[in-house]
């Protein structure tokens, strides 16, 4: 690991253990739900990741069509996927608050509903990347899907408005959170974001070191065959 990515990962370690602290023992309780809402603060980051990773991977998946160079491919894969895992967080920490709040886990609520149908349309792509072998056919198919899956991100991020039981707890007329909270929500927003950043540079050399790797093996059997 470079000096520099051991700086990046010490960064990033240090600004989630403090946004961890700020959420848990930090910031005050709520005053209808206690120290129950504090799932807010893992809710919240991982829902914004999750369309964060969606929209780098539909910028990658576009690039990608333009230039034809598989990097981008491949950052639309990795962010994909990492979106999928936020956006598992997402449904569970919801569903959490949900029974919490409401007396039920789900009760396919607007914001729900377009959520789980978000979550669906990303995994057809990753099945569907993982089901055709040709690798350019794979990337340009994929590429299309992926565009075209987007466009669930703002009908989830909408839906809110449709007579939605999700709380609203930030809205242009009002916010119902103290300045302790909104300062805890935006530290773990940013640790939130840092991780995925992470993550993601992870996943992309870990994804160049297979492809490195498979190409050898080819090399060596093509080698072997020629003598």
């Amino acid at each position: 690991m470079k000096f520099r990515d051991e700086v990046y990962l010490s960064i990033t370690v240090a600004i989630n253990i403090l946004a961890a602290y700020a959420a848990y023992i930090a910031a005050p309780p709520e005053a209808r739900m206690g120290d129950l809402y504090r799932i807010f603060y893992i809710h919240t980051p991982a829902a914004w990741v999750c369309y964060l990773a969606f929209g780098i991977s539909l910028v990658a998946s576009i690039l990608f069509l333009a230039k034809r160079n598989n990097v981008y491919d491949r950052i639309a894969e990795s962010s994909a996927i990492l979106g999928l895992i936020y956006g598992a967080i997402t449904l569970i920490t919801g569903s959490i608050w949900a029974n919490a709040a409401w007396g039920t886990y789900w009760n396919w609520d607007p914001r729900e509903t377009a959520t789980i149908i978000l979550w669906i349309a990303y995994m057809g792509y990753i099945s569907l990347k993982f089901s055709i072998e040709n690798i350019e056919k794979r990337a340009v198919i994929g590429a299309v899907y992926n565009i075209l899956a987007f466009s669930t991100v703002p009908l989830s991020y909408l839906s809110i408005r449709l007579r939605s039981l999700h709380p609203q707890v930030i809205t242009p007329s009002k916010i119902s959170l103290s300045t302790t909270m909104i300062e805890t929500l935006i530290l773990n927003l940013m640790a939130a974001s840092l991780l995925y950043i992470y993550l993601l540079r992870m996943a992309l050399t870990m994804q160049s070191m297979r492809e490195r790797l498979n190409t050898m093996i080819y090399e060596k059997e093509e080698f072997y065959r020629g003598n």
